[in-house]
């Protein structure tokens, strides 16, 4: 918020509490499924090894918690090995072991990578499980990984749990996805063209890299899927051959309906035993393979369709995008597509004839992918976002002269003003690559009388005199939550301090920011913080202690999440936790309140946004909000915002005597402070 670098006083042991507080463990402990069929996987496997007169040694790679050689020695293995190279995780395994009387597993605070069979280990395993997937399945590094396991540590007839795993993609069309990877053409409240992209962002490929998304989540309407989903690699985990470091495989795809292939849709499924009886896919929930057994068994009625499949944020689903989109325009056509991998990561491109020759993986060249995030990309195409900030332009601009000051990172609306007809814009952009991008569309667009500025000292005192309007929208690159864009206020007072006073008559926009509230049901998101107490009967209590103990220590009290992927449900309606004067932003502030919870569920966490006001003229179109898009009705799913992250604060449950949150926000701008604090309660906090 200040926009400085600065020493923050911490113990000797906050890089270990911040490592431990954000391992992620928690999440896949939650993740029932994976659970249930790891270990019936387990069972059936060992079981299988003794009828067949085998003694089973196990080695478990990335042991976490411990809990697959604990499944593994319950199931009756002779011995158990685990490795895990993240010492603290290390060691709290050893304490779980030991709980839950299993301190004879042997652990190997290493990577596998490091065993030396005969030093660390007595003789090789003939039975590996191990977790080493991502949602790429290969990101973790699992093919060498497994290389190394199969040459080093394995007998010759070993087997692995998993054994295979499957990658499958479909092709699909989605305006509002291919939002996020290019930038479009910037129209006027008339529709006619503002701002068009340079050349190079119209020839630029795009970053390969995927972009991992909960694809259940999309809303139905956004996007079409364009053929059936398509095998593309195969990897046998058991296989005593080494696994292929990088693969080309080109498949001949047929469309289902007509379209322009921009994006395929990616994700893996797992045979985690032999005969592939136990079967765990990554699918969305339109291509599920037990859809309609998960819809039998689910016990929540009201539950919706796209979350019946089992949630897990360990293992999500990708959208990789196509470098030039491919058009065409009957169902039943063919196209090929190419589907690469290297040790850690896939990419795609699509042709209408068969390619002859290999192509490499492509990359950014026009600056924009490269600087800002998929969110970022998103929230500059965003028609009514960019409405509201061009209305209010628009009327600046008809005072002539105007001369604008923007404050921001890529703030391409403040452009904008200079295509509206502004006698004069200066841009504030520190950073390179973000200047460049923003000069090539001033060159693109011939827009004249623009000026960009690294600091706000080459801004001198007769021509801040002209300044009529500084603009934000604000956006800054290091900005995480959503008032982190408070930087805009920080920039204000540095300009008055400069110059011992800001314009008299210039007018600022947004000219206010408020901070909402709202009490929220998520069906899942909630897991990433809870406590696991115990899994597959296994007590993992140690676990629980540890992390708390850790995210007291190193964890804000908010993080930011994009919520339209988490689904929730409204238990009150928002309530406004502070209001900015941004003319007056050094003023602190310390408020409390209570908001009563009026639908029934148990409140696990608090959603928090930002409202910019855009203008003096308290009207909703001046309004520019990072929350909901549609009015909150209590009781009923939130629909958010899908291009920008809000804050979340995790809280235990509520209970039904707990029918009020009290809370408490203090800011300390100069200092870039804000802190919360919510506490559920039977009675409501009396307001001083």
């Amino acid at each position: 918020m200040t926009g400085q670098n600065t020493w923050q006083e911490r113990g000797d042991d906050y890089d270990y509490h911040q490592e431990v507080a954000n391992a992620g463990f928690g999440d896949m402990l939650h993740d029932w499924e994976r659970n249930q069929k790891y270990d019936a996987a387990i069972r059936k496997t060992i079981a299988g090894m003794r009828r067949a007169g085998k003694e089973v040694h196990v080695l478990d790679i990335g042991t976490g918690t411990g809990i697959l050689a604990m499944m593994a020695l319950r199931a009756g293995a002779d011995t158990v090995t685990a490795c895990e190279a993240f010492l603290p995780m290390a060691n709290c395994a050893a304490r779980i072991l030991a709980a839950n009387d299993a301190d004879h597993v042997r652990l190997i605070r290493k990577r596998s990578t490091d065993i030396v069979v005969g030093v660390d280990m007595p003789h090789r395993a003939n039975l590996l499980v191990a977790e080493l997937l991502d949602t790429e399945l290969i990101g973790e590094g699992a093919i060498g990984i497994y290389n190394h396991a199969h040459e080093e540590l394995l007998t010759d007839d070993a087997l692995c749990i998993p054994a295979r795993a499957t990658c499958y993609a479909q092709v699909a069309q989605s305006p509002m996805a291919s939002q996020w990877n290019s930038l479009k053409i910037l129209p006027d409240l008339d529709g006619d063209i503002l701002l068009r992209p340079p050349t190079q962002l119209m020839q630029c490929s795009g970053e390969a890299a995927l972009h991992d998304v909960q694809l259940s989540q999309l809303p139905p309407h956004s996007f079409h899927v364009l053929s059936e989903p398509a095998q593309i690699f195969h990897f046998d985990f058991q296989r005593k051959q080494p696994l292929e470091l990088a693969r080309e495989n080109v498949v001949r795809i047929q469309l289902s309906r007509p379209g322009s292939v921009e994006l395929v849709f990616y994700w893996w499924q797992i045979e985690l035993d032999d005969a592939g009886e136990q079967l765990l896919s990554c699918a969305p929930y339109w291509a599920h393979p037990e859809l309609e057994q998960l819809k039998a068994t689910c016990t929540d009625k009201q539950r919706p369709l796209a979350n019946i499949v089992p949630w897990r944020d360990h293992w999500m689903q990708a959208i990789y995008y196509i470098p030039k989109p491919l058009h065409l325009h009957d169902a039943g056509e063919e196209f090929w597509l190419r589907c690469y991998h290297d040790e850690y990561s896939l990419w795609f491109d699509a042709h209408k004839e068969q390619p002859e020759k290999p192509a490499q993986r492509h990359s950014c060249s026009c600056d924009l992918h490269m600087t800002y995030t998929r969110n970022r990309i998103g929230q500059l195409n965003q028609s009514i976002r960019n409405k509201r900030y061009l209305a209010y332009l628009e009327q600046a601009v008809k005072a002539k002269p105007a001369h604008v000051l923007v404050m921001g990172d890529g703030c391409l609306l403040g452009l904008a003003s200079a295509a509206l007809g502004a006698a004069s814009v200066h841009c504030l952009e520190p950073h390179r690559f973000s200047r460049r991008l923003l000069k090539s569309v001033v060159e693109h667009n011939q827009l004249k009388n623009v000026k960009f500025l690294d600091s706000l000292k080459q801004l001198d005192r007769k021509e801040l005199d002209t300044i009529t309007h500084i603009f934000a929208e604000p956006y800054f690159l290091n900005s995480i939550l959503p008032w982190d864009n408070f930087y805009f206020g920080t920039l204000l007072m540095q300009l008055e301090q400069l110059h011992e006073k800001l314009p008299a008559n210039a007018e600022i926009s947004p000219c206010a920011a408020r901070i909402f509230a709202l009490p929220v049901e998520f069906l899942d998101l909630h897991k990433i913080r809870a406590p696991i107490v115990s899994c597959e009967g296994f007590d993992l209590r140690l676990f629980d202690d540890m992390v708390q103990r850790s995210a007291e220590q190193a964890l804000s009290q908010v993080e930011a999440q994009p919520l339209w992927e988490y689904p929730c449900r409204a238990l009150a309606q928002p309530q406004q936790l502070l209001s900015v004067d941004f003319a007056n932003f050094g003023v602190e502030q310390s408020n409390h309140g209570s908001i009563k919870l009026t639908a029934e569920g148990n409140c696990n966490g608090i959603a928090l946004w930002v409202d910019w006001q855009l203008s003096p003229n308290e009207n909703l179109k001046s309004i520019v909000s990072s929350g909901p898009l549609e009015p909150v009705e209590t009781g009923e799913y939130v629909k958010w915002d899908m291009f920008v992250r809000q804050g979340v604060h995790f809280i235990n449950q509520t209970t039904a005597e707990q029918q009020y949150l009290n809370w408490s926000t203090t800011f300390r701008p100069l200092l870039g402070e804000l802190n919360f604090n919510f506490s559920p309660s039977a009675n409501r906090e009396k307001c001083e």
